[in-house]
């Protein structure tokens, strides 16, 4: 079975060198069966812009490029699924037994507030110096201002989210009972917490999905994709939720958030994942129209 496996990646790996480096090379090398040679793009991204304007692709193509995404991130070790807010959360509860839930739930608030314009890497390590500091609400309030914004300096735009944790903290202190509220309308309401936020905060905290949360990641490879055509991330929201179902709205900001991650920082790994997944030609042809060049 081993070297039945090592063969079939090394005849893909001369297949690749023999192939030009465009898409169109790759697939006369590999072939594509039941598809025509350089077809390939039409029929796996069809949510592809035209003269008549954009339209989504249709279900069985979602379906069929979703669940490729899914194989090629089974192994959940991209940063953002050891670093990133949900997985904090669960750092938390683990490393620190003695927090009770609502100390948790606030834990996760400020975890999404550092994240904006910051690595997961940071933001980890970022959240470990509060923790150990005291990442409470009594905590944060009673923190001087200087002192707060030098823990927190690594994170991007560090001087105003100090404000907006202070009085994020005064806003659940005052007008929630301490609690991270539970409808989205009130957790838009507190500073510096947007769409993406607040959608990952009742996902994380409350265990509610009301919508799919778009970062700079899932905006640039859902409009390759052609899941959407749109010019900003609260656009792409909106497009995105208005065709994929909703059962397929749980995992996708996790899914693409890793997939871009791995893309920019871990192509070597992505490059092995896609030969060896149960459909490497299209995996291929999947990082070519994300930009990827492996």
């Amino acid at each position: 079975m081993v070297g039945q496996h090592l063969l079939r990646v090394v005849s893909m790996l001369v297949l690749l060198a023999a192939a030009s480096r465009t898409s169109t090379g790759f697939i006369r090398a590999v072939g594509f069966p039941g598809v025509a040679r350089g077809d390939l793009p039409r029929r796996l991204w069809a949510g592809q812009r035209s003269a008549e304007g954009w339209a989504p692709p249709g279900l069985s193509e979602f379906r069929r490029v979703h669940s490729l995404i899914e194989e090629l991130r089974a192994d959940r070790t991209a940063v953002v699924d050891w670093a990133g807010s949900h997985a904090l959360y669960e750092t938390g509860r683990r490393e620190f037994p003695h927090l009770t839930p609502t100390e948790l739930d606030f834990q996760a608030l400020v975890s999404l507030m550092l994240s904006s314009q910051t690595k997961d890497t940071v933001n980890a390590q970022v959240m470990k110096v509060l923790r150990e500091h005291g990442l409470t609400i009594e905590c944060i309030l009673a923190t001087p201002d200087e002192q707060l914004n030098e823990m927190i300096s690594p994170v991007g735009f560090h001087n105003r989210k100090t404000k907006y944790i202070k009085d994020t903290a005064v806003l659940l202190r005052d007008r929630h009972g301490g609690q991270v509220p539970d409808s989205l309308s009130d957790l838009l309401a507190l500073p510096g917490v947007g769409p993406k936020m607040a959608l990952l905060a009742l996902q994380v905290v409350h265990g509610r999905v009301e919508g799919i949360s778009v970062d700079t990641h899932v905006h640039r490879i859902s409009n390759a994709l052609g899941w959407s055509q749109t010019a900003r991330p609260e656009q792409t929201r909106k497009a995105l939720e208005s065709w994929i179902p909703r059962q397929y709205w749980p995992d996708l900001n996790l899914l693409i958030v890793g997939l871009g991650q791995e893309s920019q920082t871990e192509k070597p790994k992505l490059r092995k994942k896609c030969l060896e997944c149960s459909r490497p030609q299209e995996a291929m042809e999947l990082m070519r129209v994300l930009g990827v060049r492996l």
